[in-house]
Formats: structure tokens, C-alpha cells, sequence
């Protein structure tokens, strides 16, 4: 099957936050629908350009056929057209993902995003036959994820041939080893064609933005402090974008990176928009420790990091 036209002109770039949402659960470790929907709603309220799901940040590998139709029900319907909703597709096989790819398509997602399987990890060619596949299966622009498990493979001389020849390929999310010389590659070589986002959990997003790079996918956490780093950026306020980053973003981040699958949750719930700040057994890693989560607590009181 031939891959569908498209690019009829450079994509779309998008100009400010896409957060990646987490995916929150009741003491039992249901999908709590409630607290779901009030995540939407606050990244609607920060101001994001889109809404995503089923990334790293939303513990997609934790998830079930049935909860991933659930939570697309519920975010389509909470976002209702207002930006667009990108959803994961990455799965350990070809035809798992493509059949994730239809759902989202059918379930009213307007992108996805799709990272290479990370247990039989491909090689190049393996990497654009799956990409193809992908996009001859949905006509949804594809958002590429660049992960440190596959850094070494994606090169930016490969992202720029899937641009250049698979339809639907129109992103890339760069997190991989070396990600912030590879996205200024990328800005470089791709010349228009390339709509490169930033990730990474927040990390260098002052220095992707000094870059070029316009967009971002972090976790929601602390959406209003990235969101606004970037929009001072775009503003024409490097100053207080780097402020924002240096003083109030970077000190977080150097527990929260270690950490991230549990302190999103504890972020969120500490600001009331989630229930519960449980996470999907089984747990990536083993919690902070005393010493730690009081060192943290005193960093986010430093920054100001409350409840609303």
C-alpha cells in the first residue's frame, strides 16, 4: 500500500506547551474518571496547544486495550475540538501500534505519536518500514519520538529521509542521547520541513528554545511554570524566560528527573487536580526516601510551588 499524500506544504508548528497527561487512578488502581477530566481542564486552562496521552509520563505500558479506549473517550470529549489531542501508539509490535494507530483515529485523535518498539528494537530499515506501515495506516500526522532506547538508531540523517519519504512523518520529539545537538541538526538541515518539539521532561528547554525549537511536551506538573518560561521566550523575553528556568524550573528537576513517575502524581495531587497520587503498580522505581522527599519539599517551597 502506498503511504497517503501529504505535505502538500511544511507542517503545521505548533507554538507553546503540549503536555503529555498522567494517567490518574483511584486507591484501587481504576482509571478515575473525575480526576482525569480536571487534568484536561487545567491544561486547557494553562494554555496548551495540544493534549496528549499515552506517553512515558502516562504509564502507557501499564495500561490495557479497555482503559486505553476509556481514556481516549474521556479526553476527546473533555478537550472537544478546543486544541488538538495527540495520543501514543507505541507498542512492542508493528501490528499492535498500527492497530493503536486506527483506534485513535477512529476514537476522534487528531495526531500520533509513535516511538520505535523498545524490546525487539529495529535497525534503520526496520525503523522505516515501521514508520511506513504507520502511516499507511491512518492518515493522522505522525509525531516521531526519539527515546534514549532508540537514539542510536534514529539519527538525524534517518529523520530527515522519513520526512522526506513517508507520508504521514511530519514531528519529531527529540529525548534521545545527544537530543539537543541533534534537534539543532534537525532545525538545520530540515529546512522548514522538520516541526522539531522539545521533551525530555523539561530539561535544556531554555537552551532548545534559544535553538529554535517553538514546542513542548513535559508532564503537567508544573505546567505554568514551562508554559511560562515559553511564552516569555516567544514573547521576545529571553530574560525572563531564563529566570523562570533557572530559578524556579531547574531546581525541581534535579530530584524530579530521578523520580518523575511518582512525583508527577504527588505535584498534581499536591495542587488538588488529582484524587490520589498513585501510580501504576508495579512502580519504575522505588520511592524517594525521607531525606530526599524533605529536600524536595523545601525546594518547591522556594520556588513557590503550592496549592492553588
Amino acid at each position: 500500500m502506498n503511504s497517503p499524500a501529504r505535505k502538500t506544504s511544511p507542517p503545521s508548528r505548533f507554538r507553546g506547551m503540549m503536555p503529555i497527561m498522567p494517567t490518574a487512578v483511584d486507591e484501587s488502581g481504576a482509571i478515575d474518571e473525575s480526576s482525569q477530566r480536571r487534568l484536561v481542564a487545567y491544561c486547557l486552562e494553562q494554555g496548551a496547544v495540544a493534549i496528549g496521552h499515552f506517553g512515558i509520563a502516562s504509564e502507557f505500558t501499564k495500561l490495557g486495550d479497555e482503559d486505553r479506549r476509556l481514556l481516549t473517550r474521556i479526553i476527546v470529549e473533555e478537550v472537544a475540538g478546543r486544541v488538538p489531542v495527540f495520543l501514543g501508539v507505541t507498542a512492542l509490535g508493528v501490528r499492535t501500534a498500527v492497530g493503536y494507530a486506527r483506534l485513535a483515529e477512529a476514537q476522534g485523535a487528531d495526531l500520533i505519536m509513535a516511538g520505535l518498539p523498545f524490546v525487539n528494537m529495529p535497525d534503520a530499515d526496520g525503523a522505516l518500514a515501521y514508520y511506513q506501515a504507520l502511516s499507511d495506516a491512518t492518515r493522522l500526522p505522525i509525531i516521531v519520538q526519539d527515546t534514549p532506547a532508540s537514539s542510536s538508531v534514529l539519527t538525524a540523517d534517518l529523520l530527515v529521509k522519513m520526512v522526506s519519504e513517508i507520508g504521514g512523518v511530519q514531528h519529531v520529539k527529540g529525548e534521545g542521547k545527544g537530543f539537543l545537538e541533534k534537534s539543532a541538526h534537525l532545525l538545520q538541515v530540515g529546512e522548514g520541513d522538520i516541526s522539531v518539539i522539545g521533551g525530555a521532561g523539561g530539561r535544556h528547554l531554555i537552551h532548545m528554545l534559544r535553538l529554535g525549537v517553538t514546542a513542548f511536551m513535559t508532564g503537567t506538573e508544573a505546567l505554568d511554570l514551562h508554559g511560562g518560561a515559553v511564552r516569555a521566550f516567544l514573547d521576545g523575553d529571553e530574560e525572563k524566560a531564563a529566570d523562570i528556568y533557572f530559578q524556579r524550573i531547574l531546581p525541581y528537576l534535579t530530584f524530579y528527573l530521578d523520580y518523575s513517575e511518582e512525583l508527577l502524581k504527588s505535584m498534581l495531587h499536591r495542587r488538588g487536580i488529582i484524587g490520589h497520587p498513585n501510580v501504576i503498580a508495579p512502580p519504575a522505581s522505588a520511592p524517594m526516601s525521607e531525606v530526599e522527599r524533605r529536600e524536595f519539599e523545601w525546594i518547591l517551597q522556594r520556588i513557590g510551588f503550592g496549592n492553588p
